[in-house]
């Protein structure tokens, strides 16, 4: 859990596809509709892509949850599991207190 304060705040990360790239991320706030993230620039489709939203942070509690698709299309699924064989899944998820 992390602690900020109320205001503009830059939530960020990376998201890798391996040879198939990241196409889009997609954060939600709370239970909201899912918002696009500005994507960084990158080398090739095996690298790893920064992205970043900038999100009005209110007070209270929030959940931010992440997901991302690559560059086929397939969109992260919410259900955990490992990264053996076929690449990990589950949306990144944070619970965060505004103050």
């Amino acid at each position: 859990r992390a602690e900020l304060a109320a205001g503009q705040v830059a939530v960020a990360g990376v998201a890798w596809a391996p040879d198939r790239g990241i196409a889009k991320v997609e954060v939600q706030v709370d239970d909201g509709p899912w918002q696009e993230a500005q994507l960084g620039e990158v080398a090739s489709d095996a690298t790893w892509r920064q992205w970043y939203l900038p999100w009005d942070a209110t007070p209270g509690e929030h959940v931010l949850r992440v997901r991302a698709t690559d560059g086929t299309g397939q969109t992260q699924t919410e259900e955990l599991a490992e990264p053996a064989p076929d690449g990990a899944t589950g949306w990144h998820t944070r619970r965060v207190v505004v103050t």
